[in-house]
């Protein structure tokens, strides 16, 4: 009874704070009425969960705590009513939803368009806990934020970027992610509002879930790079986020996060604790999406130096001295190349940056590798003209998109998509060969 009450009232805080942006408090009102998750159940779940708690605390140290816990129902349900007439008089479409006082008799109920799922409510109720250990998450610009519906954007460095969109936003953000993500998971996605869209073609149905989601009055996130950045540099944006962004009828929200990329960066092989900054600018209209672009992209810690510089090889992939690849190694304070000796210690982002783009490419190279190719294990090779994976050979120009969808990983599509794991070699090292040869 304590463990469920906990639960329940945290559950039932959680959907008041997502669905209704306000706070179980009265210092915080609910700017909209919630009727999703437990509020499709009773009118008042918070108070349920309560005295769900407080009846196992009775029964489990004082059965005489029993009378105390009757006198403290009847003052709950005094207060429920009281606060009934309340609601009703802030939100008169309450009264036409007849619903339970505070006994949760009612189906469960959730419009996953603009409603958040119970695994996005639950999830969000953990990110509150657990964020605070790893980041000192300080926010700016709250009072930005509109009332209405909107399209949320962010730079992307590192994976817990939409943890902290939601966390600064306090709403239910439907996220767009590529396709080939989604069909890994997708029990999991579906279960947290998040749709698939595709990266090779107009995808219609994407397409009708994002103009539904936007007319219902739901937020919409968007990460216009599409993937993490490699070094905080932004990536391309592609033609297709621009439509899509062009399209929306509700003002865009841009949201930069700074300094994850120290803390956590692309290449790294495990997370650092330290103080993550989140800025939210002046929502803009649609068609001035380059604006919001300006203000997401803007580089703020490139004089700054890393956290950890361990798994920098990912970027690092052939030394800048000696132009021996795979040979640099990154660890604590900075990195060193294993073939010739040069030392790195505690370089800045910028140094490092040049460090990168000092990386000399030949077009007579043959890249080679043993890789884990669609869950299978074959040879991979690339020179200027073609790529061979496994048994199969293609021209560089029969390759519709070459991408690192990971630290670890390549997706290759040619009509067919191939996920790839090189062994040996950086996923980086292909990613910027593929597209020096199709240059040359």
């Amino acid at each position: 009874m304590i463990i469920f009450g906990i639960f329940w009232a945290g559950i039932s805080a959680a959907y008041l704070i997502l669905d209704g942006h306000g706070s179980p408090f009265k210092e915080i009102e609910t700017k909209r009425f919630v009727k999703s998750g437990p509020y499709s159940m009773s009118r008042h779940p918070i108070y349920f969960g309560y005295l769900l708690y407080t009846l196992g605390v009775a029964l489990l140290f004082n059965l005489h705590i029993l009378w105390a816990w009757l006198a403290g129902l009847v003052i709950i349900l005094i207060l429920a009513i009281l606060e009934n007439r309340s609601l009703f008089k802030r939100f008169p479409q309450a009264r036409e939803i007849h619903l339970p006082l505070i006994l949760p008799l009612k189906k469960w109920r959730v419009d996953p368009v603009v409603e958040p799922p119970f695994l996005y409510a639950f999830m969000f109720l953990i990110g509150k806990f657990i964020v605070p250990f790893f980041y000192d998450v300080r926010m700016e610009g709250k009072e930005k934020i509109p009332n209405g519906p909107y399209v949320v954007i962010a730079n992307h460095a590192s994976y817990p970027d939409p943890l902290f969109v939601i966390d600064i936003l306090n709403s239910y953000v439907r996220f767009p992610i590529t396709s080939a993500h989604y069909k890994r998971f997708s029990w999991f996605y579906e279960l947290v509002g998040i749709f698939p869209i595709k990266r090779y073609t107009v995808d219609v149905h994407a397409i009708m879930k994002f103009t539904k989601t936007m007319k219902s009055g739901g937020i919409i996130g968007i990460f216009p790079e599409g993937e993490r950045n490699w070094d905080g540099r932004h990536l391309e944006v592609q033609e297709g986020v621009i439509r899509l962004l062009k399209m929306s009828p509700n003002p865009i929200l841009p949201v930069r996060i700074e300094d994850i990329h120290l803390l956590w960066p692309r290449w790294a092989k495990k997370l650092s604790k330290g103080v993550v900054k989140v800025k939210i600018g002046d929502p803009v209209n649609p068609q001035d999406y380059q604006k919001a672009f300006d203000f997401i992209f803007l580089d703020t810690f490139k004089s700054k130096t890393y956290a950890d510089y361990r798994g920098i090889e990912a970027y690092l992939w052939q030394c800048p001295k000696c132009e021996n690849i795979g040979s640099v190694k990154g660890y604590k304070k900075g990195f060193e190349c294993k073939n010739c000796g040069s030392k790195w210690i505690k370089p800045t982002v910028e140094e490092v940056r040049k460090l990168h783009d000092s990386i000399s490419l030949s077009k007579e190279i043959l890249l080679e590798d043993e890789a884990i190719i669609n869950g299978k294990r074959s040879k991979f090779r690339m020179d200027k003209n073609n790529i061979e994976l496994g048994d199969l050979t293609f021209n560089l120009c029969e390759v519709q998109s070459f991408l690192t969808e990971s630290s670890k990983h390549i997706y290759i599509f040619t009509n067919e998509l191939f996920i790839v794991k090189p062994l040996k070699t950086s996923p980086l090292m292909w990613k910027e060969y593929f597209d020096f040869f199709k240059i040359k």
